[in-house]
């Protein structure tokens, strides 16, 4: 009775397990998912490439995409993979970027944070700032009412 008490706890355990990686998972993949529809319902415009002057920031969406604003313009970002490194606040050796050209950065052969760039898209200051709130859940936006004095 105790080995049998014991395989269904074990069994219980792992389905748990699971059950909770696939939920962590599934909501990562709804927001990438949410991002590409974004995409194809915007008909945004590919590129192969874009200038930048400076050093690169972006603007984190999630693992599978980021924001980068540079003065001529704004690009999303999709990787070929998820990109935990986006996340980290400090650089690591294997975050180390690679570039052919010193002020492009190319979809299929560049590197952000060592995760290398699989599509660039154009993108807007409105729909810049639509990407930023995607995930926002409606009431999570602050309201501030005109001031009519």
């Amino acid at each position: 009775m105790y080995q049998r008490v014991t395989k269904n706890l074990k069994l219980f355990v792992l389905s748990a397990t699971a059950l909770l990686g696939a939920c962590a998972t599934g909501y990562d993949m709804q927001d990438v998912e949410a991002v590409r529809d974004y995409v194809v319902a915007n008909q945004l415009k590919e590129v192969d490439e874009f200038r930048y002057f400076r050093q690169i920031n972006y603007t984190y969406i999630n693992d599978q995409f980021l924001v980068v604003p540079i003065r001529t313009g704004d690009y999303l970002i999709e990787f070929r993979r998820g990109c935990r490194e986006l996340r980290q606040s400090e650089f690591t050796y294997d975050m180390v970027d690679r570039r052919d050209s010193q002020n492009r950065i190319r979809a299929g052969f560049d590197t952000i944070r060592g995760c290398t760039i699989d599509k660039i898209y154009e993108i807007s200051e409105a729909q810049r700032k639509e990407l930023v709130n995607l995930g926002d859940a409606p009431g999570d936006e602050v309201y501030l009412p005109d001031d009519d004095d």
